[in-house]
């Protein structure tokens, strides 16, 4: 018989009992470790070809697919292999019919697993952008890795060379255009950061133009061997941006300079800075443009859609060759002319974009948009976007003009 226990509950129930806290804590333990991912499916990633760049382009003769792919040699940025003269990429070219299948087939010539995650840049050949990029768009948004942020390029110069171009100072090429755009955008404003496959993609439907970076090789052949990081002459066959392409729907139909590119940015309001170069009396004024505010409006008078943009900044005084003092007065003359060739050189721009039928942006959508027996009227009218008048105002006031104000004179003080 079991004993007794005063409260009447015998040794072997309380020892059932005290069992099944223990019990639930190993069943929570166990489910706990089958929610662990384990290691026995890990991939090394000396068995990975890790992309940094692309390149895609088309084989004029068989319209087949041919794309690069810049692998990181992760070898050449280990401190501890010391060794010299190892390239920091590798290109592979790969060609099959279709874009799904170049990915399949680079296993033919790759020793390492293919892998795409991390890869930021893309560069595309000017004739594949003006065939069209619709069919990339598709294939590149079917996929369960695609990056939203990926910077497209297009290039004037050969593919091949493009690829195989080691670039000083950033040795990873598809590293060294991101730089370029960001660098520039901050500079002087003239590329937007807005150069993505997001991007494309939102203006795809829309008659919307995109504006993507134009890359070029600065000279006729590439810098081909690791021989590049040897010598001192840095713009020697680089890449360089030198234009923005215009991107209607999918398809490039132009394309323009990174200075005009500047005042579409401005016009736009998708920039924080500005440069601009300024004459007066007869000399040279350097001014940089910040704390930018874009203010837009889409009216109509006369049943005539009217674009109204006001432009607000401040300026800093880079560099002024004026051989006289800075006065309040030099310095309203010295803002009216920035405002005056601003507004001038932007209204040309938008003139040009209308009679070349770019919609640079995105005025028909705005008409659509709107409600109202007068905006019906002009709804009505086939392409009433090309008949908006744009109403710009721009004004500026000097906040920075560096360390001195006024010129030092040297022999011309001295009367010499």
């Amino acid at each position: 018989m079991d004993e007794e226990l005063p409260d009447g509950e015998s040794c072997e129930k309380r020892a059932e009992g005290a069992m099944r806290p223990a019990i639930r804590r190993i069943a929570l333990a166990g489910l706990a470790l089958c929610c662990l991912t384990g290691c026995w499916d890990r991939t090394e990633i000396n068995e990975l070809a890790i992309v940094g760049l692309v390149g895609s382009e088309e084989n004029k003769e068989t319209g087949a697919s041919i794309v690069y792919y810049q692998i990181v040699n992760p070898v050449a940025f280990s401190q501890e292999s010391g060794k010299g003269g190892t390239s920091p990429v590798y290109t592979y070219k790969v060609e099959g019919e279709s874009r799904g299948e170049t990915g399949r087939r680079s296993a033919e010539s790759l020793p390492r697993k293919l892998f795409t995650d991390h890869y930021q840049t893309h560069i595309i050949t000017e004739a594949l952008a003006r065939k069209g990029l619709r069919q990339f768009v598709n294939f590149y948004e079917r996929q369960y890795n695609r990056r939203s942020s990926l910077l497209l390029f297009i290039t004037d110069s050969k593919l091949s060379d493009v690829m195989m171009t080691y670039t000083p100072l950033e040795q990873l090429p598809g590293r060294t255009l991101r730089a370029l755009v960001h660098n520039t955008n901050m500079s002087t404003g003239r590329i937007s950061l807005k150069s993505r496959v997001k991007d494309l993609v939102e203006n795809m439907e829309s008659s919307k133009c995109t504006m993507l970076p134009v890359i070029s090789l600065s000279d006729s052949k590439p810098f081909q061997t690791i021989k590049r990081f040897e010598t001192i002459e840095a713009n020697r066959s680089n890449l360089v941006l030198s234009g923005v392409a215009v991107i209607k729907q999918d398809r490039m139909v132009g394309r323009i300079g990174l200075r005009d590119n500047g005042y579409y940015n401005l016009l736009k309001g998708e920039t924080n800075t500005f440069f601009q170069t300024i004459k007066m009396n007869n000399r040279d004024i350097d001014l940089f443009a910040n704390k930018i505010k874009v203010k837009q409006s889409l009216t109509q008078a006369g049943g005539v859609p009217v674009w109204n943009v006001k432009i607000t900044a401040n300026l800093a005084i880079h560099n002024n060759e004026q051989m006289e003092k800075l006065t309040w007065e030099n310095l309203s003359k010295l803002t009216d002319e920035f405002n005056r060739e601003v507004s001038e050189t932007t209204n040309q721009l938008y003139k040009r974009a209308l009679k070349k039928e770019w919609d640079l942006f995105g005025l028909a959508d705005m008409i659509k948009s709107k409600r109202g027996s007068a905006w019906k009227a002009i709804q009505d009218k086939e392409e009433a976007w090309k008949d908006t008048r744009l109403n710009l105002k721009v004004t500026s006031s000097v906040n920075d003009v560096g360390e001195i104000i006024n010129p030092y004179m040297g022999g011309k003080a001295s009367g010499k």
